[in-house]
C-alpha cells in the first residue's frame, strides 16, 4: 500500500478559544486540490491509528491530486478552477485521476488553466 502521509515536518503553532482546553495535540495533514477530505482522514488514520489527537486537514495548491484520494465530486468541484498546464506530468496525473473516477474530459478541459494547442494535424472547423 502507497504511503501518504510518512513525513513530518514541525515548528507549528494552534491558535485557538480558551474553551477548547481539552485539544492537546493536533496535527496538520497536507492534501493536494482535487482530493476528497474524507478520504484524506480516513488514510491519515490508517497510517497513524494511534488518534490521540486532532487532525486538521489544509489542501494545497500546485501539485496534481493523488487518484487514490479522490472521488468523483472532488475533481468535478476542483476542475471548476484549477489552473493546469498542458502536455505536462501535472496534467497527466489529472487526466488518470479523472478517468478512473469517470470524470468527463470534457469537464477536465474545461478547466479554466487549461490550454489546448493547436496540433498541425488538428483540423479546426
Amino acid at each position: 500500500m502507497t504511503e501518504f502521509f510518512g513525513s513530518v515536518r514541525g515548528a507549528l503553532s494552534v491558535y485557538c478559544s480558551s474553551d477548547e482546553g481539552q485539544l492537546t495535540d493536533a496535527r496538520f495533514v497536507l492534501a493536494r486540490f482535487g482530493e476528497d477530505q474524507d478520504k484524506v482522514v480516513a488514510a491519515f488514520f490508517h497510517e497513524h491509528s494511534d488518534a490521540r489527537f486532532s487532525i486538521v486537514p489544509l489542501f494545497a495548491y500546485g501539485s496534481p491530486p493523488r487518484k487514490e484520494l479522490c472521488r468523483k465530486q472532488s475533481l468535478t468541484a476542483a476542475l471548476k478552477s484549477a489552473k493546469i498546464e498542458p502536455n505536462g506530468t501535472v496534467e497527466q496525473a489529472w487526466k488518470e485521476a479523472c478517468l478512473l473516477h469517470k470524470v468527463p474530459l470534457n469537464a477536465f478541459r474545461a478547466a479554466p488553466g487549461w490550454k489546448a494547442q493547436a496540433n498541425s494535424r488538428e483540423v479546426t472547423p
